[in-house]
């Protein structure tokens, strides 16, 4: 019976703890950090703002994983010397977890649109920061038409 005591007096004290405090003012001063550092063109300072061992998962390829191959991924990504711009839409934070979905533009220098879409972010409060641990994203163009069998007889033909 004391086993039984002390237990349901541990899961009664761990329910009455409080909660974690919620910094979505700092979550949502991420978007911020992000931009400035995309517009720099400072992919280890993008890298910088997702965890250790957080994820990039960019339409059609392979999810790119870790802060290393994530400024790698940006640093080819901004290479092209196109322009990118967030606009969150919804954020949200509860304790040391939080998300941040919005829509993204990507332009040429001369302002012409490559590319818009969406994403999605997760992020964990660790160590009085927020970091990022899931980027996925994804284009509002559709998918290039496949090739037709007839495309194909005439590419053979010639």
């Amino acid at each position: 019976m004391k086993k039984f005591t002390t237990l349901i007096f541990v899961t009664l004290l761990a329910a009455c703890a409080e909660a974690p405090q919620t910094d979505l003012e700092g979550l949502k001063a991420m978007h911020d950090v992000w931009q400035v550092s995309f517009s720099a063109r400072d992919a280890a300072a993008i890298a910088a703002v997702y965890a250790a061992n957080g994820s990039v998962l960019p339409p059609n390829g392979e999810a790119v994983q870790g802060r290393a191959a994530i400024e790698a991924f940006w640093t080819e990504f901004m290479a092209s010397g196109n322009n990118g711009n967030i606009t969150d839409t919804n954020v949200h934070a509860s304790g040391d977890v939080g998300y941040k979905v919005g829509t993204y533009t990507i332009t040429t220098p001369y302002g012409e649109l490559v590319d818009d879409g969406k994403y999605v972010e997760v992020w964990h409060y660790v160590d009085g920061s927020w970091q990022m641990m899931y980027d996925i994203f994804n284009s509002n163009r559709p998918m290039p038409a496949a090739a037709s069998d007839d495309d194909a007889m005439l590419i053979e033909d010639e």
